[in-house]
Protein backbone atom coordinates (compact mmCIF):
# COMPACT_ATOMS: atom_id res chain seq x y z
CA UNK A 1 0.00 0.00 0.00
CA UNK A 2 1.12 3.65 -1.24
CA UNK A 3 2.11 6.13 1.70
CA UNK A 4 -0.45 8.73 1.55
CA UNK A 5 1.15 12.22 0.64
CA UNK A 6 -0.01 15.95 0.47
CA UNK A 7 0.59 19.26 -0.43
CA UNK A 8 2.54 21.56 1.68
CA UNK A 9 3.16 25.46 0.70
CA UNK A 10 6.56 25.51 1.08
CA UNK A 11 6.90 28.37 3.92
CA UNK A 12 4.93 26.12 5.82
CA UNK A 13 7.07 23.28 6.08
CA UNK A 14 10.52 24.94 5.55
CA UNK A 15 12.74 28.43 7.15
CA UNK A 16 15.05 29.59 5.02
CA UNK A 17 16.62 32.83 4.55
CA UNK A 18 19.38 34.16 1.93
CA UNK A 19 22.81 33.49 2.46
CA UNK A 20 25.30 36.65 2.53
CA UNK A 21 27.36 38.67 -0.57
CA UNK A 22 31.09 37.84 -0.66
CA UNK A 23 33.02 39.18 -3.71
CA UNK A 24 36.00 36.53 -4.70
CA UNK A 25 38.40 39.43 -4.08
CA UNK A 26 37.67 39.89 -0.35
CA UNK A 27 37.82 35.85 0.45
CA UNK A 28 40.45 34.91 2.35
CA UNK A 29 41.47 31.13 2.54
CA UNK A 30 40.35 29.10 5.65
CA UNK A 31 38.64 26.23 6.81
CA UNK A 32 35.33 26.82 6.65
CA UNK A 33 33.26 26.00 3.15
CA UNK A 34 31.50 28.73 1.19
CA UNK A 35 28.58 27.68 -0.69
CA UNK A 36 27.51 29.31 -4.38
CA UNK A 37 25.36 29.10 -7.27
CA UNK A 38 27.13 25.77 -8.58
CA UNK A 39 26.27 22.58 -9.36
CA UNK A 40 29.85 20.90 -8.75
CA UNK A 41 31.53 19.89 -5.21
CA UNK A 42 28.44 19.71 -3.46
CA UNK A 43 27.86 23.74 -4.03
CA UNK A 44 31.12 24.39 -2.33
CA UNK A 45 32.54 26.92 -4.46
CA UNK A 46 35.75 27.51 -1.66
CA UNK A 47 37.11 27.29 1.50
CA UNK A 48 37.33 30.39 3.14
CA UNK A 49 37.68 32.53 6.47
CA UNK A 50 34.29 33.95 6.68
CA UNK A 51 33.97 37.62 7.82
CA UNK A 52 32.03 38.24 11.46
CA UNK A 53 29.14 39.43 9.42
CA UNK A 54 28.48 35.94 7.64
CA UNK A 55 26.39 33.47 9.79
CA UNK A 56 27.64 29.84 10.44
CA UNK A 57 25.22 27.28 9.45
CA UNK A 58 25.00 23.31 9.83
CA UNK A 59 22.99 20.49 9.15
CA UNK A 60 20.67 22.68 6.68
CA UNK A 61 20.57 22.41 2.77
CA UNK A 62 20.93 24.75 0.43
CA UNK A 63 19.28 25.55 -2.67
CA UNK A 64 20.62 27.89 -5.90
CA UNK A 65 18.78 30.75 -6.46
CA UNK A 66 20.62 32.19 -9.49
CA UNK A 67 23.80 30.69 -11.51
CA UNK A 68 22.87 26.57 -11.75
CA UNK A 69 19.54 27.64 -10.52
CA UNK A 70 17.69 24.94 -8.67
CA UNK A 71 20.24 22.67 -7.29
CA UNK A 72 19.77 21.29 -3.43
CA UNK A 73 22.74 19.91 -1.54
CA UNK A 74 22.93 18.95 2.12
CA UNK A 75 25.54 20.07 4.36
CA UNK A 76 26.35 18.41 7.92
CA UNK A 77 29.42 20.39 8.67
CA UNK A 78 29.87 24.21 9.26
CA UNK A 79 29.44 26.76 6.09
CA UNK A 80 28.43 29.95 5.11
CA UNK A 81 26.57 30.59 2.22
CA UNK A 82 26.73 33.52 -0.71
CA UNK A 83 23.81 35.53 -1.80
CA UNK A 84 23.21 32.91 -4.51
CA UNK A 85 21.93 30.64 -2.33
CA UNK A 86 19.03 30.05 0.09
CA UNK A 87 19.95 27.81 3.22
CA UNK A 88 17.06 25.41 3.55
CA UNK A 89 15.91 23.88 7.58
CA UNK A 90 12.88 21.87 8.39
CA UNK A 91 10.46 24.28 10.46
CA UNK A 92 9.49 21.28 13.51
CA UNK A 93 11.41 21.90 16.05
CA UNK A 94 11.24 18.33 17.18
CA UNK A 95 12.68 17.41 13.60
CA UNK A 96 16.64 17.64 13.37
CA UNK A 97 17.91 17.53 9.42
CA UNK A 98 20.11 14.70 8.15
CA UNK A 99 21.58 13.50 5.71
CA UNK A 100 18.74 10.51 4.54
CA UNK A 101 15.86 13.02 4.90
CA UNK A 102 17.63 15.57 2.67
CA UNK A 103 18.59 12.91 0.24
CA UNK A 104 14.49 12.31 0.30
CA UNK A 105 13.80 15.68 -0.35
CA UNK A 106 16.63 16.59 -2.79
CA UNK A 107 14.22 15.45 -5.92
CA UNK A 108 11.23 16.90 -4.71
CA UNK A 109 12.59 20.45 -4.25
CA UNK A 110 14.88 20.44 -7.34
CA UNK A 111 11.60 19.50 -9.59
CA UNK A 112 10.96 23.19 -9.65
CA UNK A 113 13.95 23.68 -11.61
CA UNK A 114 12.50 24.07 -14.82
CA UNK A 115 10.39 27.12 -14.06
CA UNK A 116 13.54 28.71 -13.32
CA UNK A 117 16.13 28.08 -16.45
CA UNK A 118 17.17 31.01 -18.21
CA UNK A 119 17.73 33.67 -16.14
CA UNK A 120 14.69 33.69 -13.89
CA UNK A 121 16.23 33.45 -10.45
CA UNK A 122 14.22 31.79 -7.78
CA UNK A 123 13.78 34.68 -5.38
CA UNK A 124 11.94 34.25 -1.59
CA UNK A 125 8.45 35.75 -2.89
CA UNK A 126 8.36 32.89 -5.30
CA UNK A 127 9.77 30.33 -2.98
CA UNK A 128 7.14 31.09 -0.67
CA UNK A 129 4.40 30.27 -3.17
CA UNK A 130 5.76 26.73 -3.87
CA UNK A 131 4.53 23.71 -2.70
CA UNK A 132 6.10 20.22 -2.01
CA UNK A 133 4.59 16.61 -1.97
CA UNK A 134 5.35 14.89 1.28
CA UNK A 135 4.34 12.04 2.43
CA UNK A 136 2.50 12.71 5.73
CA UNK A 137 1.43 10.87 8.84
CA UNK A 138 -2.55 10.26 10.62
CA UNK A 139 -2.29 14.08 11.64
CA UNK A 140 -1.63 14.78 8.08
CA UNK A 141 2.04 16.83 8.96
CA UNK A 142 4.99 15.93 7.25
CA UNK A 143 6.11 12.08 8.08
CA UNK A 144 10.38 13.20 8.66
CA UNK A 145 10.56 9.32 10.06
CA UNK A 146 9.22 7.70 7.10
CA UNK A 147 11.39 9.78 4.72
CA UNK A 148 14.64 8.81 6.67
CA UNK A 149 13.35 4.88 6.95
CA UNK A 150 13.15 4.81 3.29
CA UNK A 151 16.21 6.29 1.89
CA UNK A 152 17.97 3.84 4.97
CA UNK A 153 16.34 0.75 3.34
CA UNK A 154 17.09 1.82 -0.07
CA UNK A 155 20.70 2.00 0.74
CA UNK A 156 20.47 -1.45 2.81
CA UNK A 157 19.71 -2.86 -1.00
CA UNK A 158 22.70 -1.30 -2.96
CA UNK A 159 25.45 -3.65 -3.91
CA UNK A 160 28.56 -1.76 -3.20
CA UNK A 161 31.56 -2.60 -5.69
CA UNK A 162 34.42 -1.60 -4.52
CA UNK A 163 37.51 -1.82 -6.18
CA UNK A 164 40.48 -2.81 -4.17
CA UNK A 165 43.55 -0.40 -4.50
CA UNK A 166 46.92 -1.86 -4.69
CA UNK A 167 48.14 0.00 -1.33
CA UNK A 168 45.12 0.13 -0.34
CA UNK A 169 46.87 2.36 3.11
CA UNK A 170 47.84 4.92 1.41
CA UNK A 171 45.03 7.89 1.21
CA UNK A 172 44.82 11.70 0.47
CA UNK A 173 44.50 11.85 4.56
CA UNK A 174 48.50 10.79 5.12
CA UNK A 175 49.74 14.48 4.60
CA UNK A 176 50.09 17.75 5.56
CA UNK A 177 48.68 20.37 2.77
CA UNK A 178 49.47 23.63 1.76
CA UNK A 179 47.98 26.85 0.01
CA UNK A 180 50.51 27.80 -3.10
CA UNK A 181 49.89 30.38 -5.92
CA UNK A 182 50.12 28.35 -9.57
CA UNK A 183 51.99 30.94 -10.33
CA UNK A 184 55.01 30.15 -7.76
CA UNK A 185 54.52 26.24 -9.15
CA UNK A 186 54.21 26.75 -12.71
CA UNK A 187 55.46 28.95 -15.25
CA UNK A 188 52.31 29.80 -17.31
CA UNK A 189 52.67 31.02 -20.53
CA UNK A 190 49.58 31.68 -23.57
CA UNK A 191 48.31 29.85 -26.46
CA UNK A 192 48.68 31.80 -29.91
CA UNK A 193 45.40 32.65 -32.18
CA UNK A 194 45.35 30.64 -35.27
CA UNK A 195 41.78 31.54 -37.64
CA UNK A 196 39.90 28.70 -39.07
CA UNK A 197 40.98 30.40 -42.26
CA UNK A 198 44.72 29.64 -41.77
CA UNK A 199 44.10 25.74 -40.46
CA UNK A 200 45.06 23.44 -43.05
CA UNK A 201 45.18 19.61 -41.91
CA UNK A 202 48.30 17.75 -40.77
CA UNK A 203 49.96 16.10 -37.93
CA UNK A 204 50.35 18.59 -35.09
CA UNK A 205 47.74 18.51 -32.26
CA UNK A 206 45.62 21.63 -31.74
CA UNK A 207 44.56 21.83 -28.42
CA UNK A 208 41.80 23.78 -27.97
CA UNK A 209 39.33 24.79 -25.41
CA UNK A 210 36.82 22.36 -25.35
CA UNK A 211 35.76 19.62 -23.29
CA UNK A 212 36.67 16.18 -23.87
CA UNK A 213 39.29 14.05 -26.38
CA UNK A 214 42.28 15.84 -24.03
CA UNK A 215 41.42 19.10 -25.56
CA UNK A 216 42.62 17.95 -28.86
CA UNK A 217 40.23 19.79 -31.08
CA UNK A 218 41.95 18.82 -34.43
CA UNK A 219 45.05 18.16 -36.34
CA UNK A 220 47.02 21.01 -38.08
CA UNK A 221 50.25 21.27 -40.77
CA UNK A 222 51.81 24.18 -37.98
CA UNK A 223 54.83 23.42 -36.40
CA UNK A 224 54.38 22.56 -32.57
CA UNK A 225 54.30 25.68 -30.62
CA UNK A 226 55.37 23.78 -27.34
CA UNK A 227 57.18 20.75 -26.20
CA UNK A 228 55.31 18.27 -24.69
CA UNK A 229 54.97 17.33 -20.67
CA UNK A 230 53.20 20.31 -19.40
CA UNK A 231 49.40 20.73 -18.70
CA UNK A 232 46.98 22.63 -20.59
CA UNK A 233 44.04 24.70 -18.96
CA UNK A 234 41.41 26.18 -20.66
CA UNK A 235 40.53 29.59 -19.53
CA UNK A 236 37.98 30.40 -21.72
CA UNK A 237 35.41 28.20 -23.56
CA UNK A 238 35.55 25.32 -21.29
CA UNK A 239 37.12 27.30 -18.58
CA UNK A 240 39.11 25.36 -15.70
CA UNK A 241 39.51 22.15 -17.82
CA UNK A 242 42.79 20.33 -17.95
CA UNK A 243 44.65 17.84 -19.61
CA UNK A 244 48.05 16.50 -19.97
CA UNK A 245 50.26 17.13 -23.15
CA UNK A 246 53.03 14.59 -23.70
CA UNK A 247 53.50 15.06 -27.05
CA UNK A 248 54.19 18.51 -28.82
CA UNK A 249 51.40 20.45 -29.54
CA UNK A 250 50.05 23.75 -30.11
CA UNK A 251 47.72 25.90 -28.07
CA UNK A 252 45.09 28.15 -29.50
CA UNK A 253 44.67 31.69 -27.62
CA UNK A 254 41.98 30.07 -25.32
CA UNK A 255 44.33 28.23 -23.48
CA UNK A 256 47.10 28.44 -21.28
CA UNK A 257 49.98 26.40 -20.70
CA UNK A 258 51.47 25.16 -17.44
CA UNK A 259 55.18 23.89 -16.99
CA UNK A 260 56.75 22.96 -13.75
CA UNK A 261 58.57 24.71 -12.01
CA UNK A 262 61.98 23.16 -9.85
CA UNK A 263 60.99 19.15 -10.48
CA UNK A 264 60.75 17.28 -13.53
CA UNK A 265 56.58 16.43 -14.36
CA UNK A 266 54.93 13.02 -15.21
CA UNK A 267 52.48 11.86 -16.15
CA UNK A 268 51.38 10.69 -12.64
CA UNK A 269 51.95 13.32 -10.94
CA UNK A 270 50.39 15.57 -13.72
CA UNK A 271 47.10 13.75 -13.20
CA UNK A 272 47.46 13.99 -9.77
CA UNK A 273 47.83 18.21 -10.08
CA UNK A 274 45.90 17.82 -13.07
CA UNK A 275 42.47 17.03 -10.41
CA UNK A 276 43.80 19.67 -8.29
CA UNK A 277 43.51 22.29 -11.02
CA UNK A 278 40.11 21.71 -11.81
CA UNK A 279 38.73 21.91 -8.92
CA UNK A 280 38.55 25.42 -9.15
CA UNK A 281 36.26 25.56 -12.43
CA UNK A 282 33.42 26.74 -10.24
CA UNK A 283 35.13 30.00 -9.82
CA UNK A 284 34.77 30.54 -13.28
CA UNK A 285 31.79 29.40 -14.69
CA UNK A 286 28.92 31.93 -16.13
CA UNK A 287 31.26 33.86 -18.47
CA UNK A 288 34.08 34.73 -16.09
CA UNK A 289 37.79 33.89 -18.06
CA UNK A 290 40.50 32.45 -16.10
CA UNK A 291 43.05 34.81 -17.84
CA UNK A 292 46.87 34.25 -17.17
CA UNK A 293 46.49 37.16 -14.66
CA UNK A 294 44.07 35.10 -12.73
CA UNK A 295 45.56 31.85 -13.13
CA UNK A 296 49.20 33.28 -12.07
CA UNK A 297 47.06 34.29 -8.60
CA UNK A 298 44.50 31.66 -8.09
CA UNK A 299 45.62 29.60 -5.11
CA UNK A 300 45.83 25.51 -4.96
CA UNK A 301 45.82 22.93 -1.94
CA UNK A 302 49.12 20.76 -2.23
CA UNK A 303 50.86 17.96 -0.17
CA UNK A 304 53.90 18.93 1.55
CA UNK A 305 56.58 16.92 3.21
CA UNK A 306 57.90 17.23 6.83
CA UNK A 307 60.46 19.66 5.47
CA UNK A 308 57.16 22.25 4.47
CA UNK A 309 58.15 21.53 0.60
CA UNK A 310 56.01 20.46 -1.94
CA UNK A 311 55.79 16.31 -1.88
CA UNK A 312 56.06 15.41 -5.70
CA UNK A 313 56.99 11.98 -4.46
CA UNK A 314 54.06 11.37 -2.71
CA UNK A 315 51.66 12.65 -5.56
CA UNK A 316 53.12 10.17 -8.00
CA UNK A 317 53.24 7.40 -5.82
CA UNK A 318 49.14 8.21 -5.00
CA UNK A 319 48.54 7.99 -8.29
CA UNK A 320 50.65 4.70 -8.91
CA UNK A 321 48.75 2.92 -6.35
CA UNK A 322 45.01 3.33 -7.33
CA UNK A 323 43.52 0.25 -9.14
CA UNK A 324 44.34 2.12 -13.00
CA UNK A 325 47.38 3.25 -12.29
CA UNK A 326 49.18 0.56 -13.64
CA UNK A 327 47.94 1.14 -16.63
CA UNK A 328 49.50 4.80 -17.01
CA UNK A 329 52.67 3.25 -18.17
Amino acid sequence: MSKKSKWFCFSDVFEYCRGTRLIEEKQIPGEIAYISSTKRNNGINNYISPPDNMVLYENKMTLSNSGSVGYLFFHEYPFVASDHVTVIGIKDKNTELNEEIALYLKPLLEAMKYKYNFGREISDSRLSRERVLLPIKEDETPDWNYMQEFIRRIRKTVMWNKIKAQNAGMSLGDVSWKEVSMDSVFTIKKGKRLTKADIIAGTTNFIGAISGNNGIRERISEEPLYEGNCITVNYNGSVGEAYYQETPFWASDDVNVLFLKGHLLNKYIALFLITIIRQNKSHFDFGRKWNLDKMKKTFIRLPIDESDNIYWKYMEDYIKQLPLGKYLN
